[in-house]
């Protein structure tokens, strides 16, 4: 007997501008495809990107997450020096994080992590683990920054931030990350049906879906943990 394949039904919430949800909510990546992809010949008899599994498959089981405003980062060595989003006077915590290179020892040396606060929370009605990583195909330049992979699920939490390296500059350096960048892809890792929509909710509606911090070092373990027992 054939198991019926489970169905993952994503909802993504974000508050403010309904243009937000109409111009830059995450999309199925069939809908949103590489520009270059449009320019590549059908009619030749070699093989192309067009009709390589790999990629197409990708794309066919992916979510595309569309950066949500241009942010300018500026930055010397592994030192930050300013970061500016249109609309926006002072760029505080709540929109841009930057994270202690104790997190990670010895690795990275010759990086400087950023982390954007995505507006978007997420839920989900199955635990199903999903692959966050780069949209490289979506690049025009693949050394200029990196998307750091993670696997994350959105029944027990709902944040999908978006964790960068930008490579060591002797210069000082601005990188222009622009509004509508396909920025990371989401691809679950279990053989599931995925649905997906975006809501406009008020903000009290979307503060509501905050992850709650329930424990100085792991509150995601502790949520899943409790959550697995309590949350149907």
């Amino acid at each position: 007997m054939f198991k019926k394949k489970d169905t993952t039904n994503l909802t993504f919430y974000t508050s403010g501008s309904k243009q937000k949800n109409d111009l830059f909510s995450p999309q199925e990546g069939m809908k949103l495809l590489p520009d270059w992809f449009k320019t590549i010949d059908r009619s030749q008899e070699d093989a192309t990107l067009a009709t390589c599994p790999g990629f197409v498959d990708l794309f066919k089981n992916s979510i595309n997450i569309p950066l949500w405003s241009d942010v300018s980062i500026t930055y010397k060595n592994d030192q930050l020096i300013d970061i500016q989003m249109p609309g926006i006077g002072q760029v505080t915590r709540d929109f841009i994080q930057v994270h202690n290179s104790n997190q990670w020892g010895e690795g990275f040396k010759n990086s400087l992590h950023i982390k954007l606060m995505n507006p978007w929370h997420v839920t989900s009605n199955l635990d199903t683990p999903f692959l966050m990583h780069d949209a490289v195909w979506h690049k025009e330049d693949i050394s200029e920054y990196n998307i750091l992979s993670g696997v994350i699920e959105f029944k027990y939490q709902h944040a999908n931030h978006i964790n960068i390296m930008l490579p060591k500059s002797d210069n000082e350096k601005t990188v222009l990350l622009k509004a509508g960048t396909i920025i990371a892809h989401l691809t679950p890792l279990t053989d599931t049906k995925l649905t997906i929509k975006s809501k406009v909710v008020s903000h009290e509606q979307w503060l509501g879906l905050t992850n709650y911090i329930s424990s100085f070092k792991t509150p995601y373990a502790v949520a899943k943990k409790i959550g697995k027992k309590l949350i149907k």
